[in-house]
C-alpha cells in the first residue's frame, strides 16, 4: 500500500517537474525583437488604481512623464477612493487626470471599472494598468505600441524587482525571474500565452471596458487571465520592456502577499475547473494550460516536498529514493537555467538561508482559510 502511494505521489511530482523543465528549456531560445517600427501612434490611457493612500505614486507618474512617446498621445489617470490631501495637491500640479470614486470602492477591479465608465471609449486605443510603486523606462509606450500595431491585443511586460536588499527581497526577485522565464518567455516560445503579473499590462481599451465588470471580486489578475483565455485571446510577452516593481522585503510582507495570491488562485481554480472539459474538446489549450498551472503547488513547496521525500525514502529504502534524487536534480536544473546571470553570485547563494523559513510560511498560508483577495 505504501509503495502504491509513493508511486502515485512520484508520478504527480514528475508531471509537475516535467512541465517546468519543458518550459524552462524553451525559455533558453534567443529571440530578436519581433515587432518592427511603425509610424502609427495609438492613443494610450495609463491607469493607476490606488487602493490606499501612498505618496510613492508621485514617482510612478513622473516616470511616465519622461516617456519619449508623444505627450499628446497618452493620458495618465489616477483613480482612487481615498488619498491623502497632500498627495492630491502634488498630483494636481502634474498633467494627470484625477478620478475619485465617491462610492468608497477599494478594489482595483472596481476602481478600473469606475475609470472606464468616466472615460470616453473613443478617446483611447490601449489601456495600460499599473501599480502605484511601478516605474518604467522612457521607451515603455513606444515598445508596447509596436506590439499593439502588430496585433497584440493583450501584452504583458517584463516585471523586475527594484530595491533588492534583504534575503527575502532577493529570493522574491529570483522567484519572479523564474516565473518570467517559465510562465512567460518559455510559454510564448512554444506558442502558449504568457501569464499576467498584475501590472505593466496593456489591453485593447474597448476590450477592457467591456470585460472589467466581469471581475466580480478580488484577484483581478487571475480573473482577467481566465476571461482573456476563455475568449481565445493571446497574451503576448515583451521581455525587453521593463516594469520596475518593489517586492516584499520581509517574511511578514511576503506572507501577506502570498496569502492573497493563494486565495485568488483557489477561487479562480474553483470557477475554472468546470470549464476544463469544454476548453479541452474545443482545442483551447491556452486555457487548459492555465487551469493546470493553478492546480500545481508553488515552486518552493514543490521543491521542499521533493527534498523531504528524497530524504525520507533514503532512510527507508535507498533504491527507492534514487528516482526522487534524480527528480530533485531536474527541478534544480530547471530553476537554475531560468535565473538571469545577474543573480548568479554569492549574495543570492547567501539569501538561500531564508528559504526554509519561507517554505514554512508558504505551507502555513496554504492550509489557512483566507477571506482576503489580492488585486
Amino acid at each position: 500500500m505504501i509503495y502504491w502511494a509513493e508511486d502515485i505521489l512520484f508520478f504527480c511530482f514528475m508531471i509537475f517537474v516535467g512541465y517546468l523543465f519543458i518550459f524552462a528549456i524553451a525559455s533558453l531560445k534567443i529571440e530578436r525583437s519581433k515587432y518592427p517600427q511603425t509610424p502609427k501612434r495609438y492613443r494610450y490611457v495609463i491607469l493607476f488604481p490606488i487602493k490606499q493612500s501612498d505618496s510613492i505614486i508621485l514617482d510612478s507618474v513622473k516616470s511616465f512623464l519622461e516617456q519619449d512617446y508623444g505627450k499628446d498621445y497618452f493620458d495618465i489617470v489616477v483613480v482612487f477612493s481615498s488619498l491623502q490631501k497632500s498627495v492630491i495637491q502634488s498630483l494636481q500640479k502634474l498633467p494627470v487626470i484625477l478620478l475619485k470614486d465617491s462610492n468608497g470602492e477599494n478594489s482595483r477591479a472596481r476602481l478600473l471599472e469606475y475609470a472606464t465608465k468616466q472615460l470616453d471609449v473613443s478617446a483611447y486605443d490601449v489601456a495600460v494598468i499599473m501599480k502605484p510603486n511601478n516605474t518604467v523606462d522612457e521607451n515603455f509606450l513606444g515598445e508596447i505600441n509596436k506590439a499593439y500595431h502588430s496585433g497584440g491585443m493583450v501584452v504583458q511586460t517584463h516585471q523586475v524587482s527594484k530595491k533588492i536588499k534583504t534575503n527575502t527581497a532577493i529570493l522574491n526577485a529570483v522567484s519572479e525571474e523564474i516565473n518570467n522565464s517559465i510562465f512567460r518567455r518559455g510559454h510564448v516560445r512554444l506558442g502558449f500565452s504568457a501569464g499576467l503579473i498584475g501590472s505593466g499590462m496593456a489591453f485593447n481599451y474597448k476590450w477592457l471596458k467591456d470585460n472589467i465588470s466581469k471581475v466580480k471580486r478580488g484577484g483581478l489578475t487571475k480573473q482577467l487571465e481566465a476571461i482573456i483565455l476563455k475568449q481565445g485571446v493571446f497574451i503576448d510577452y515583451l521581455e525587453h520592456v521593463y516594469t520596475y516593481d518593489e517586492k516584499a522585503k520581509n517574511v511578514s510582507a511576503f506572507n501577506n502577499q502570498r496569502r492573497g495570491w493563494y486565495s485568488a488562485e483557489r477561487y479562480s481554480l474553483k470557477k475554472a475547473l468546470k470549464d476544463f472539459p469544454k476548453a479541452l474538446f474545443a482545442g483551447n489549450f491556452d486555457y487548459c494550460d492555465k487551469i493546470f498551472q493553478w492546480m500545481m503547488p508553488s515552486k518552493v513547496l514543490l521543491l521542499a516536498f521533493i527534498v523531504l521525500g528524497a530524504i525520507f525514502l533514503t532512510s527507508v529504502d535507498l533504491a527507492l529514493s534514487i528516482k526522487w534524487w534524480v527528480l530533485l536534480l531536474v527541478i534544480i536544473f530547471s530553476f537554475s537555467i531560468s535565473i538571469p546571470e545577474k543573480f548568479a553570485n554569492f549574495r543570492t547563494l547567501w539569501a538561500l538561508i531564508a528559504l526554509p523559513l519561507l517554505s514554512v510560511s508558504i505551507l502555513r498560508n496554504l492550509f489557512r482559510s483566507h477571506k482576503q483577495y489580492p488585486d
